[in-house]
């Protein structure tokens, strides 16, 4: 890289808005665009001019003169391009801080135009998730439709409950009693924040159903496990990539093993024997009628093509603009000013941290991420796979070696990183491009081999016995911090062992007949 901004973990929103403070002061934007496709420049200038990389610089840990640079060279180099994962998503900042990064391409002009941020052709509608055939006053009884309007209410697209508030009404009845859940090809008890709540909830239900392609701890926790289909055992219609379908796929299935079945078809089951009124159909038929929608051919004309790809344009918003109210990029953002929030991007400081939480940061001086993806694993699959596991046989938890000496442990030694909440073992893994305040801990682990216990070591070295689903959320979405929260390493030899919950006395499993690691 020509600028490496390594910043403090939690803080991307004050690094964008800084950056947006050196390109507005120093005249960099691209005026054409930003005078006839940008709404709300000017109040956007007004609101960055406070957020000098002199600010941000003890925020960020990047200092002022780094900040200046990359944002020049972000926006004198034409397209220039801005890519970010999900870690920006994992802090009650999640909004602004997107909203924030998106002003960046904006003000710069790099939006559709090669080289740069692309809208997709999208000749497909959106899957038909029904939203529209539930009346009004159903869709305001999903919890979270008034608190988090974006995630849930009337700024949805794609309508979600708020986790955190299911499984509190899980736990209490309130706002009304959820007493069943099902689950679709997720390990809760690796992958949701704190699990130990996360446990004592799914344990609150008096009924839980998981589809699963292997018994995970969560799955043994269920009263009944639904066997379903790999990608190689169905029929779907993928559009690539996800928001532009650029190219549209038919992807027919292959085999059949034993009775798995596709998680589309359960659903669709589930609505024939309810006799619902809508979601009979079969995943085939919902193909077809989406591709019928925009397109002169269905289901069966797209398996004989095997995939179709529209002729692609650039500067589409030349045709009919933007899909805002304004016409518009909504610098500012009308819509958000008329729900309640704030219609321009700021910053917020993470509710647990060495600025908001001094006295917590004395006791748990390191801080904590999480979430990384390992490539021989998806999230917490493929622990079972032999062939993988070779290449990452145990949990490893990368500290600078500036911090491993201080804390007087080497490559290779189990530690306990421990946080206000829990503990969680991994190995350590000396890393020189972390931060010495930084401590990354890998997250979806469990112990397949591990057969005389339903929990197959779970509690072990899960990473998510460290994280918080607590509030504050962000109004806007719902999110609540799961990185950047504080932590300590200590020696496993001055540590207790990590929580885990009372197990049956007794177990009896196939899983040596079905999974192919005790084979």
């Amino acid at each position: 890289a020509d600028v490496w901004l390594q910043l403090r973990p939690g803080t991307d929103d004050a690094l964008a808005l800084a950056m947006l403070n050196v390109i507005i002061e120093e005249g960099l934007e691209d005026r054409q665009f930003v005078d006839q496709w940008c709404h709300g420049y000017e109040e956007l200038a007004q609101r960055v001019k406070a957020y000098t990389p002199e600010w941000a610089e003890p925020i960020t840990w990047c200092s002022a003169s780094d900040i200046r640079a990359a944002a020049r060279l972000y926006a004198r180099i034409r397209p220039s391009m801005l890519e970010w994962g999900c870690a920006i998503e994992h802090t009650p900042a999640c909004f602004q801080t997107v909203r924030a990064l998106l002003c960046l391409p904006s003000i710069t002009g790099n939006i559709d135009q090669p080289g740069s941020w692309s809208f997709g052709m999208l000749p497909l509608p959106p899957f038909p998730q029904l939203f529209d055939r539930m009346p009004a006053a159903q869709q305001k009884k999903r919890l979270g439709f008034d608190d988090f309007k974006v995630l849930s209410g009337e700024l949805a697209q794609l309508p979600s409950a708020h986790v955190p508030t299911i499984f509190k009404a899980i736990r209490s009845g309130v706002p009304y009693p959820v007493r069943s859940g099902f689950i679709f090809g997720n390990n809760a008890l690796a992958t949701y924040g704190d699990a130990k709540t996360a446990y004592e909830t799914l344990m609150a239900l008096d009924y839980l159903v998981v589809a699963e392609l292997y018994m995970t701890p969560t799955a043994e926790l269920a009263d009944l496990v639904l066997p379903v289909a790999t990608w190689a055992e169905v029929d779907a219609l993928p559009a690539v990539p996800f928001y532009g379908q650029n190219v549209i796929l038919a992807q027919q299935k292959t085999i059949q093993y034993a009775e798995c079945v596709q998680d589309e078809e359960i659903m669709a089951e589930l609505c024939r024997r309810l006799d619902t009124e809508f979601g009979q159909e079969p995943p085939q038929q919902v193909y077809d009628d989406m591709l019928r929608a925009k397109l002169d051919f269905g289901w069966q004309e797209l398996k004989e093509m095997g995939f179709y790809q529209p002729a692609f344009k650039w500067r589409k918003y030349e045709e009919h603009g933007f899909q805002t109210p304004t016409g518009k990029i909504e610098l500012y953002s009308t819509r958000l000013k008329e729900m309640g929030y704030d219609p321009l991007p700021s910053f917020e400081e993470p509710p647990e941290s060495p600025c908001s939480t001094p006295e917590l940061a004395a006791e748990y001086p390191l801080i904590l991420i999480t979430g990384a993806r390992i490539p021989l694993f998806f999230q917490s699959e493929y622990r079972q796979m032999p062939g993988l596991r070779k290449g990452q046989p145990e949990p490893e938890c990368e500290l600078h070696p500036d911090t491993a000496a201080a804390l007087g442990v080497h490559a290779g030694d189990w530690v306990s990183v421990e946080s206000k909440r829990g503990k969680c073992r991994q190995k350590v893994k000396i890393f020189s491009g972390i931060d010495p305040r930084v401590v990354h801990v890998q997250h979806g682990w469990w112990f397949p081999e591990e057969q005389d216990s339903p929990d197959h070591g779970i509690w072990r070295s899960n990473a998510n016995a460290l994280t918080s689903m607590a509030p504050p959320y962000c109004t806007a979405m719902g999110t609540y911090q799961l990185r950047a929260l504080l932590c300590k390493v200590v020696k496993l030899e001055d540590s207790d062992e990590p929580w885990s919950p009372p197990l049956a006395r007794t177990f009896n499993s196939n899983v040596a007949k079905v999974q192919e690691w005790v084979r």
